[in-house]
């Protein structure tokens, strides 16, 4: 058994620090790269506004960084192209359009009207009552992440890194994974605390960062770490990114998401 994180968000003065990810991706200017790394950086304004209590400099920074990236940027996948069909069938012809016209050599392109078709396939009736859902008919649409659960805001800032060296202790192997479009809890970031982790348990690298591969296609790149058990080289922790995939890599990527060899 292996306990798989995606994009996983571990230690919020660490994980959510996507500034030098988006500048090295062309995303935001030298001029908010500085501001963010000296006035107010990710974790600084996650935390202010987790309080509502959002300061004036950071708002000033994140105002700019909005204007920057443009409202057609999608932090969970910068690279996703934005859904410009405003009915069914115009959604149907773009999805073909966009399948033939961007594959890739790693599956296709993230489907950038995917969320609207899931929205238009789960309201038919048919289709509800197959599922055997809205059985009270309700007399508003379903929507994905909709309904009662919500997220409790301060629990964003407790810290998980130092529960993994326990599951480690268990034997259990550890797979940190991030796709690479992702700029809400970026590569760069997972991979320092991968490092960290290696690091504090004295981890050795039992190969050199290169590709891993989905069939005959480059699907990411890893590293391992590991150690003696019984005295044998034993995989404790992996991380590894995938390729072209964004926040949710199985929603994204899915015959990547599976990372097999691993």
């Amino acid at each position: 058994m292996t306990l798989h994180l995606g994009n996983p968000l571990l230690d919020i003065e660490i994980s959510v620090k996507s500034a030098g990810y988006l500048w090295s991706h062309g995303v935001i200017s030298d001029e908010l790269l500085d501001m963010q790394r000296t006035v107010c950086n990710e974790t600084r304004y996650v935390l202010e506004y987790i309080r509502n209590e959002t300061s004036n400099e950071c708002s000033k920074v994140w105002e700019l960084r909005t204007e920057e990236m443009g409202n057609d940027t999608v932090k969970d996948d910068i690279l996703l192209p934005t859904c410009v069909s405003s009915n069914a069938a115009g959604q149907l012809l773009a999805l073909g359009n966009l399948a033939t016209m961007h594959e890739k050599k790693v599956g296709k392109v993230a489907d950038p009207c995917l969320t609207e078709w899931i929205d238009l396939y789960l309201n038919k009736p048919e289709v509800q009552k197959a599922l055997h859902a809205n059985t009270t008919y309700l007399p508003y649409a379903w929507e994905i992440c909709s309904g009662p659960l919500q997220y409790r805001l301060d629990d964003v800032a407790i810290n998980i890194i130092p529960l993994l060296p326990d599951i480690l202790k268990e034997h259990i192997p550890i797979l940190l994974f991030s796709g690479d479009q992702d700029s809400k809890l970026p590569l760069t970031q997972t991979r320092k605390i991968a490092k960290l982790l290696a690091r504090d348990l004295k981890l050795v690298a039992f190969d050199k960062y290169g590709p891993w591969y989905d069939g005959l296609q480059i699907g990411g790149w890893s590293k391992s770490f590991g150690g003696l058990r019984e005295g044998k080289n034993v995989t404790y922790l992996t991380f590894a990114t995938v390729r072209g995939a964004a926040h949710e890599v199985p929603f994204t990527s899915p015959s990547q998401h599976f990372l097999e060899h691993f």
